[in-house]
């Protein structure tokens, strides 16, 4: 490949890479800046930063006015709230462990069933009288612990049924 595939080099030397002749040298100051031929009229080329530790340039656009737009807040942090700006009520423990007991039924029978409507029952008063949240997990825990309760007692009635036909049906064909 030779540089006449890629086009003619220009010979503006401003185009070419390296140093661009119009920015990058040094200013009245010794550091880099642009041109002073290229300032808008009235302006200066080239502003000097600060002459040492501590000091710092003047504001080109004059004193600011308003507070800093920096710098701590002047309010104290409010305490956390829900979101909506009024503290989160709380929920009655008992009745958590009611609608709890009442699920778990399912796996500890009655055993949990029945506690299930006792803390469901305690709850709902502590709720009446405090006017804590969890009246729905309350009645929940009660309703679920009494028809688990009950299915438990129709399942054994079937049980105790079946045994006693099976029992009847055992001696009619020993006797007979």
């Amino acid at each position: 490949m030779t540089s006449d595939d890629f086009g003619s080099v220009p010979a503006d030397p401003a185009s070419q890479p390296g140093p661009n002749p119009q920015w990058g040298q040094p200013g009245p100051t010794g550091q880099p800046g642009p041109d002073p031929q290229y300032s808008q009229p009235g302006q200066q080329a080239y502003a000097p930063g600060p002459s040492g530790p501590g000091q710092y340039a003047q504001n080109p656009y004059g004193p600011q006015y308003g507070p800093p737009q920096y710098g701590p807040p002047s309010y104290q942090a409010a305490p956390y709230t829900s979101g909506a700006g009024w503290p989160a009520r709380r929920t009655n423990t008992l009745a958590i462990v009611a609608l709890c007991c009442g699920i778990g039924q399912f796996i500890a029978g009655p055993f949990a069933g029945i506690p299930a409507i006792i803390l469901g029952a305690v709850s709902l008063n502590q709720i009446q009288r405090t006017g804590e949240d969890g009246r729905g997990m309350a009645i929940a825990g009660v309703v679920i612990g009494i028809v688990g309760v009950l299915l438990f007692v129709v399942v054994i009635v079937i049980i105790i049924g079946f045994a006693h036909s099976v029992g009847q049906f055992n001696g009619q064909i020993n006797s007979g």
